[in-house]
């Protein structure tokens, strides 16, 4: 059995961005990309922790940069920043937020902001990272969704919205940049243990949320990093334009 091969990703000569990349599924994603070895970028809002991160990071692989995808200043100095890069060889579209009202309870104001951090920033950071991605000719694009831009359920009009948008926005996309070697793919999230999961929900509310997955269970953040670190590497060499959804079953109940 020494002969068999065993598979492994290495990012050492790639820079990652990764938005949202300071908690949850982003951080768990920034986590396998600095295991396989990658230089990451990650973006969170708040100044006050990108500057606690910068000062306490233990690795000189890792740069945190503040960008709040509401404001449309802050947006364009950030982009200004990644203009600066020579090259950018994996973006990570992660940052999300969600509301949950009915549409009838909903205002134009809800809709704006969903759509500007879920939709516009994302649509924006592909638009100008590619622009290094041709220039260089490689490139790898993974936008995060959610098994809400699959199915639906009451409360999710918004959210839904947006998140099919962006399942859109990838199938363009990876016929647009194919021939300049750019794969682009996005990852559709179910239900998944992270710590605004565990902090929202109560255990009873978590039981009965895991007896409708098929598989019995929440996922990890892990679970759903090592489909995007696939995605994101060589090895995948043929993969694009897709929706994944990462669910354990859910979406097929």
């Amino acid at each position: 059995m020494d002969n068999i091969s065993k598979v492994t990703i290495d990012l050492s000569d790639k820079v990652a961005l990764i938005t949202g990349g300071t908690r949850g599924i982003g951080k768990a994603i920034a986590d396998r990309f600095l295991d396989a070895g990658a230089s990451v970028i990650l973006t969170g809002t708040k100044l006050d922790e990108i500057s606690r991160l910068n000062n306490d990071k233990i690795s000189d692989r890792i740069t945190y940069l503040q960008v709040d995808f509401s404001d449309q200043n802050s947006v364009d100095f950030f982009l200004s920043k990644i203009a600066s890069y020579n090259k950018i060889d994996v973006l990570i579209n992660n940052a999300g937020i969600n509301k949950i009202a009915l549409n009838t309870d909903t205002i134009n104001g809800d809709f704006d902001l969903l759509n500007n951090v879920n939709v516009k920033g994302p649509y924006m950071l592909c638009r100008e990272v590619s622009k290094l991605m041709k220039k260089n000719g490689y490139g790898r694009i993974v936008n995060i969704t959610s098994i809400w831009s699959a199915i639906t359920r009451p409360g999710r009009s918004i959210y839904t919205t947006t998140k099919s948008a962006i399942a859109g926005l990838t199938k363009a996309l990876a016929v647009e940049l194919a021939e300049y070697n750019i794969l682009v793919n996005s990852v559709g999230p179910g239900f998944t243990m992270t710590e605004l999961t565990a902090s929202t929900n109560t255990p009873e509310e978590i039981e009965k949320i895991t007896e409708i997955i098929p598989i019995k269970r929440m996922a990890q953040p892990i679970e759903i990093a090592n489909t995007v670190l696939f995605l994101s590497s060589d090895l995948n060499s043929y993969l694009t334009g897709q929706n994944i959804i990462i669910d354990g079953g859910y979406t097929n109940v």
